[in-house]
């Protein structure tokens, strides 16, 4: 009993060794580090690697002290020499670990076991080969040869030895590893790419692997060779993987990472980057943990030349600082706050993680949760990134303060909400604004045994607001639906000292609403499932007045997703007033199995005159635009087209029509997209506002591995609204065109494309080519090029067109 308790406790030691070293051997920074010195003959790096989580490690833990299971069918035992000898097959059994065996020797007398043709099963799915091993002393140490090892994720491990010293010290002689599976048809074929070591030693006592001419090989041909390198099994301080590119506006770059680990809970990394046309840069990234959350802060100072920036500034850089505390089970306070130097800053450095972001967003506060109750106090700040930006990037609320209720009453079929909130808003350049506001609501839900759906709710909305509006010059071009239009001031009424003079507003609002929505499904054999929706809501009109601004109800929208919605609105500065009746019909059609359409087509019709904002989006007296969608979904085709039309003439308002159709031999894909002004806009120069198609192609109709692709964005507006001045044509050239190739197997990526773009992407990239280039090694890590490489000429035909009005509900179509 004795022996077979050692006995099994050894397998648990080697599987650990095997993880231990796949994870430092696979660590991301490694091949980073080797393929940015891939023209050196000698590179030396202490990196700090992701190490995974084992549960088998655990699970061996768990069970070493567990009964167990022998299964042998021949075996003598030796008395006198003290010696066991099975020579059948041999299976041992402890909680999930599997050890099977052809041969077993144990000498109890010199405290050694001998096998041959050893394979060991753990509870992650890992197997492990071996011809023969040798095990001494109290099983921590011993000798395996011909090693070969399965994961879990079907990457494959082989060495000629392995020795382990103990429990601290493992060396492994002519070691190899691949994630690309094995393929049944041809077994002795190369993989697509392999890591071969000739010795690797790791040392647990100084928390390091080091390994001995390595070299990474393309379909069994040496690609790049290291001589020496070691890693940390731990996080040390040490150099990381360099940053590489290049783009319009820094030029060639590269920076070289130092990561300095202060204590197992703080660290420090520093960046120094050089920038051909950017010049010199300094980041860092300051990291700490504790015990109630975490800190984050970092930072980047860049003495950029003044004729490379947009505003002339010699001082480029940003500021972050990221804190999350739970400083009780029920409270939490985060503070994020952001700033940078300029609009384009991080335009033109990826590295940082804002390539494409529109605005940055600052905020801080406490946030308190409890089973029926939410508590918020925050402070936001914007700064706007746009290349329109026209408000110097600044406006703030602080504070914001929100209370939430939500519980149910009477056996929960009756659900009551409460919401109490106040807000300030101070704009630099514009509206200020001071709000509290508190809406309290009674929902119920029924369903009948007939199975209509019964949907009720009862509404209390109040607010109180205090603003000083800024109003807009004439020559912003007012649209005639905003109900601000009393409030433009003619130009030579404007002071070029004071500018446009702020007028004070106060008002006060109280908003009732009633709602019922009845949903009938009926099913008509088993295929076919119609549901008619109805809903009628009561509720006054014009609740909106000038005197409220609108800050955060701007984009509105109207579509099929949202017809029964509560409000049209996203925010609380308008509200979606007026008795009107909604109807619906959504009809769904099982063809089979794998194929199936949905068509859904409703109308609104507005008893009283609803909110001016909504005219633009096709609601308002009578009978609104109607609004649907059309989706087939099947095994080899997915498609959708939503619409909107004018009635009572049908004018087409809004189309888009998305989808994919094909197999993996060749794909087609694309999105048509039409966006038309309402019909009574008084604005005949600019009528459609969105009018383009985007076609891409993708075969795989050469092999099983390779693709290729072809994608083109076409411009189908034909008016001429900036060319008239000039009687030049208006030209619908594609907005961007490009190709592309890559291929893909279940262990490496290689993607590249090639694009021609005519839209402006920001204040400094323009119009141009642009290029992208990704490798992506599984278990290793990614590289890959910037795609900001634009020229810096504009396209006088795009580039001065201008933005979408706000209330055209072109979010709809174009999500973020």
């Amino acid at each position: 009993m004795f022996f077979i308790n050692i006995w099994i406790l050894y397998p648990a030691c080697w599987a650990y060794f095997f993880r231990v070293t796949k994870v430092t051997l696979l660590g991301i920074p490694v091949v980073g580090g080797m393929l940015s010195y891939s023209n050196t003959a000698f590179a030396l790096f202490s990196l700090h690697p992701s190490v995974r989580y084992c549960p088998h490690v655990q699970d061996w833990k768990a069970y070493q002290d567990s009964p167990f299971l022998v299964e042998l069918q021949e075996g003598s035992y030796d008395e006198k020499s003290r010696v066991l000898i099975v020579s059948g097959p041999c299976t041992l059994r402890q909680g999930h670990v599997k050890l099977e065996c052809s041969y077993l020797l144990y000498d109890q007398s010199k405290n050694e076991i001998f096998v041959q043709n050893g394979q060991l099963k753990d509870s992650a799915g890992d197997r492990i080969f071996f011809d023969k091993g040798t095990l001494k002393s109290t099983l921590s140490t011993g000798t395996l040869h011909n090693v070969r090892m399965l994961t879990y994720l079907r990457e494959r491990i082989t060495a000629r030895k392995i020795i382990k010293f103990s429990e601290e010290k493992i060396r492994a002689e002519r070691i190899s590893y691949t994630p690309c599976h094995a393929c049944k048809d041809r077994l002795s074929e190369e993989p697509l790419w392999s890591l071969h070591s000739t010795i690797v030693e790791q040392d647990q006592k100084n928390s390091q692997t080091e390994y001995t001419d390595t070299t990474l090989k393309l379909k069994g041909i040496p690609f790049i060779q290291v001589p020496y390198f070691y890693l940390p099994t731990r996080p040390r301080s040490g150099m990381l993987a360099p940053y590489v590119g290049g783009n319009v506006g820094a030029g060639f770059y590269t920076g070289l990472p130092y990561y300095y680990r202060m204590s197992a809970q703080q660290d420090l990394k520093v960046t120094p980057f050089y920038m051909q046309s950017g010049g010199g840069m300094i980041a860092s990234d300051y990291r700490k943990r504790f015990y109630q959350g975490a800190v984050q802060i970092s930072g980047a100072a860049n003495l950029a030349p003044k004729q490379q920036t947009v505003d002339h500034q010699g001082f480029r850089g940003y500021g972050a600082l990221d804190l999350d505390s739970h400083f009780s089970p029920h409270w939490r306070f985060f503070m994020h706050e952001y700033i940078v130097s300029d609009r384009t800053f991080f335009t033109t450095r990826p590295f940082f993680g804002f390539t494409s972001a529109p605005y940055l967003e600052s905020k801080s506060g406490f946030e308190g949760f409890y089973p029926k109750h939410w508590f918020s106090f925050r402070t936001l700040r914007y700064q706007d990134l746009s290349p329109d930006d026209t408000t110097e990037g600044s406006c703030a609320v602080t504070p914001e303060l929100k209370y939430c209720y939500r519980s149910g009453m009477f056996s929960k079929k009756i659900t009551a909400d409460i919401e109490v909130g106040t807000v300030s808003l101070y704009n630099k350049e514009g509206t200020q604004m001071q709000r509290a506001t508190m809406d309290s609501a009674l929902e119920v839900h029924h369903l009948t045994n007939r199975g209509i759906q019964i949907h009720g709710s009862v509404r209390l909305g109040q607010a109180l607001y205090s603003a000083q509006i800024c109003p807009l010059s004439v020559l912003h071009q007012p649209s005639p639906y905003t109900s601000f239009a009393m409030l433009y001031i003619q130009p030579e009424k404007v002071s070029p000292l004071l500018g446009l003079p702020r007028i004070n507003t106060h008002y006060y609002r109280i908003f009732p609403e009633a709602e019922v929505t009845f949903r009938y499904p009926v099913m008509m054999g088993c295929r076919w499932i119609i549901t008619p929706e109805l809903q009628t809501v009561a509720a006054p009109g014009k609740i909106n007045s000038w005197r409220i601004p609108n800050q955060d109800s701007q984009n509105v929208q109207f579509h099929d997703s949202n017809l029964l919605a509560h409000n049209r609105f996203t925010g609380l500065d308008r509200v979606d007033d007026g008795s009107r009746v909604n109807y619906a019909l959504n009809v769904q059609y099982q063809l089979n199995c794998t194929q199936n359409i949905e068509a859904y087509i409703g109308q609104r019709w507005s008893v009283t005159p609803p909110a001016l904002e909504l005219i633009p989006v096709g609601i308002r007296k009578g009978f609104s635009d109607v609004v649907g969608r059309v989706s087939w979904n099947s095994s080899w085709a997915k498609l959708l087209y939503r619409f909107r039309v004018h009635t009572p003439k049908l004018d087409s308002q809004t189309h888009m029509l998305g989808g994919s159709i094909g197999s993996k031999i060749l794909e087609c894909s694309g999105n048509y997209i039409f966006i038309s002004a309402p019909p009574l806009a008084i604005n005949p120069l600019y009528r459609t506002l969105a009018h383009q198609i985007t076609i891409q192609a993708k075969t795989n109709l050469f092999t099983r591995n390779w693709h290729l692709r072809a994608f083109v964005t076409q411009n189908l507006k034909k008016n001429r609204t900036y060319e008239l001045s000039e009687n030049i044509p208006h030209s619908n050239r594609p907005l961007n065109q490009g190709v592309g190739v890559g291929y893909e197997n279940e262990c490496f990526l290689f993607d590249f494309f090639l694009q021609y773009s005519r839209y402006r992407m920001a204040e400094d990239l323009r119009p141009g080519i642009s290029f992208g280039i990704s490798i992506n090694l599984k278990q290793l890590g990614k590289i890959q090029t910037s795609k900001q490489l634009f020229s810096r000429k504009p396209d006088k035909r795009q580039s001065e067109i201008p933005s979408f009005p706000s209330n055209c509900g072109v979010e709809t179509f174009f999500p973020t």
